[in-house]
C-alpha cells in the first residue's frame, strides 16, 4: 500500500517537473510574440515630446502629420527652456525635445541626457508694437522714452529674453529701458497677448509669433536685430525607453513635409 503511494507522489512529482518549464517556456515565447509585435507594429508605440510654447502650433501640426503615417502616439509638454530643462532633468523622462534655440540644450547636454540632435530652423527675432504704432516707435532707443510700456521675455526663461537684454546691453540702453518694462513673460505667446491687447507698446516676438497676429501687430524694421537669430534644434533624450521611434520623430521634423508646415507657420528652414 505505502509502495503504491510513493508511485503515486513520485508520478504526480514527475508530471508537475514536466508542465512547470512547458508553462515558464509558454510565458516567455508570449512576451517574446508581445516584443515582435509591439516592434513590427509602431502604433504601440507613445512617444512624450517637449516643446518651446512658442513653437505649439508647428510642432503639432508635424506631430499630427508623423502620427497619422506611423500610427505612434504623441504627448507634449510645452513651456519655457528652463521650465522644460527642470523637468527633464528631474524626471529622467521623455523622448524627444525641441528648445527655443541650441544654447537651451546645454543643461540637458552636460547631464548626458541628449543622444542625438540636429538644427532644424531659425528663430529670428523682430519688434513688433500693437497695429497703428500708437506709442510712436521707430528705432531701438525709442524703447526708453518715459511713458513707454515694453514686455520682454524673461531673461531666465527664455531664449527671448535673454538675447533682448543682450541686445539692449550692447546699445547701452538695457538700464533706460528696464525702467518703462511693464511685463516679463516667460513665453513669447504671452507677449503677443500683451501687444494685442495694448497692454504693451512694444515688445521683441519671434517673426512667426507675428504671423498668426498679423491683424493686430505691426512689424518694425529694427536692423540691430539680425545678429541674434537664433536656431531651434530638435534632440534624442538618452533617457528615452523608445529612442528608435523617437529617432523616426526628430527625423521627421527635418523632413520636406515637416518644412513645409514649418514654413507655413513663418519659420525658415536650416541650411542644410
Amino acid at each position: 500500500m505505502r509502495a503504491a503511494k510513493f508511485v503515486s507522489l513520485l508520478a504526480g512529482l514527475l508530471l508537475l517537473g514536466l508542465l512547470v518549464p512547458a508553462g515558464c517556456g509558454k510565458g516567455q515565447d508570449q512576451a517574446g510574440q508581445a516584443a515582435n509585435s509591439k516592434a513590427g507594429n509602431p502604433a504601440g508605440y507613445s512617444l512624450l515630446v517637449y516643446s518651446g510654447a512658442g513653437l505649439k502650433s508647428p510642432v503639432e501640426e508635424i506631430g499630427a502629420a508623423f502620427q497619422a503615417q506611423t500610427g505612434i502616439k504623441l504627448t507634449y509638454t510645452f513651456g519655457g527652456a528652463a521650465q522644460l530643462n527642470n523637468q527633464i532633468l528631474l524626471s529622467k523622462q521623455g523622448d524627444v525635445y525641441l528648445p527655443g534655440d541650441t544654447a537651451e540644450l546645454k543643461p540637458v547636454q552636460e547631464k548626458n541626457l541628449v543622444a542625438w540632435e540636429k538644427n532644424v530652423v531659425y528663430h529670428i527675432p523682430v519688434l513688433a508694437v500693437p497695429k497703428g504704432n500708437p506709442a510712436g516707435i521707430h528705432k531701438l532707443a525709442d524703447l526708453g522714452r518715459p511713458g513707454v510700456k515694453v514686455a520682454l521675455g524673461d531673461s531666465q526663461a527664455t531664449p527671448l529674453g535673454k538675447l533682448a537684454d543682450q541686445l539692449l546691453k550692447e546699445h547701452g540702453l538695457l538700464d533706460t529701458v528696464n525702467k518703462n518694462v511693464v511685463v516679463r513673460t516667460p513665453t513669447a505667446n504671452e507677449l503677443v497677448v500683451y501687444l494685442s491687447t495694448k497692454q504693451a507698446d512694444a515688445a521683441v516676438i519671434w517673426e512667426e509669433n507675428y504671423q498668426g497676429a498679423k491683424d493686430k501687430l505691426e512689424l518694425l524694421p529694427l536692423p540691430e536685430l539680425k545678429d541674434y537669430v537664433k536656431t531651434v534644434p530638435v534632440a534624442v533624450l538618452d533617457c528615452s525607453q523608445e529612442k528608435e521611434p523617437a529617432r523616426q520623430l526628430a527625423e521627421f521634423f527635418t523632413s520636406p513635409a515637416a518644412y513645409q508646415i514649418w514654413q507655413k507657420w513663418g519659420y525658415k528652414p536650416v541650411d542644410r
